[in-house]
């Protein structure tokens, strides 16, 4: 079966897909003021909240998330933001069995078009000086996004580690960037809506 896209992903799909979750040890109970902080986030834009939605994260690269066994989607907002769809969750995961269960914020904004998999991030060089580098299975597409005008957004932002995949633009809490919600949403659809329309045309559906 197909990786379902991004924009189908925010509809539907919710009845059993979070019993899929892997059950190897019980997470920690949910969060009640967690869950109270994002419903009234969600109410005061008009958006969307779901306290446990595991399929949000379906088909997702295993770069995007941190190492170890798949961990559980909590606390999840869905909307638009200046027009774009995005979804914002916690990931709440452990390493290994017996390791202690941590959350990360995970930010995603849907991309103009589906787009060659890209991996960008922040490397130190050997002189101490950090410089922005992007992986990708083809290239040129990766020399072509990663332009000096996108590499001084992504500086300014302060984002370090950010995954394109198909359709959605994903960065972690450990990935750099502001760290409240509304501000790290801001920052990833800045950095889509200023790369160059013809770019996302040239290489959109690669």
């Amino acid at each position: 079966m197909g990786r379902p896209r991004f924009l189908r992903s925010l509809v539907g799909g919710r009845a059993g897909a979070d019993r899929s979750a892997a059950r190897s040890e019980a997470p920690p109970p949910i969060d009640a003021a967690r869950a109270e902080q994002r419903r009234e986030l969600a109410d005061t834009h008009g958006w969307s909240y779901a306290e446990v939605h595991q399929a949000a994260i379906q088909g997702w690269p295993r770069t995007a998330l941190p190492p170890g066994p798949l961990g559980r989607v909590r606390h999840e907002i869905t909307g638009r933001h200046r027009g774009r769809p995005f979804r914002i969750f916690d990931y709440v995961h452990h390493g290994a069995a017996g390791a202690p269960w941590q959350r990360i914020e995970v930010c995603a904004v849907a991309l103009p078009v589906p787009v060659p998999y890209v991996y960008i991030r922040e490397v130190r060089g050997a002189e101490g000086e950090d410089d922005v580098y992007a992986e990708s299975r083809d290239s040129r597409f990766a020399v072509e996004l990663l332009s000096e005008s996108l590499r001084a957004d992504l500086r300014r932002y302060g984002l370090t580690d950010l995954v394109l995949d198909r359709d959605v633009l994903i960065c972690t809490s450990d990935g750099g960037g502001p760290s409240d919600s509304e501000s790290k949403l801001e920052a990833l659809t800045d950095v889509v809506e200023r790369v160059p329309a013809d770019v996302w045309a040239r290489w959109g559906d690669t």
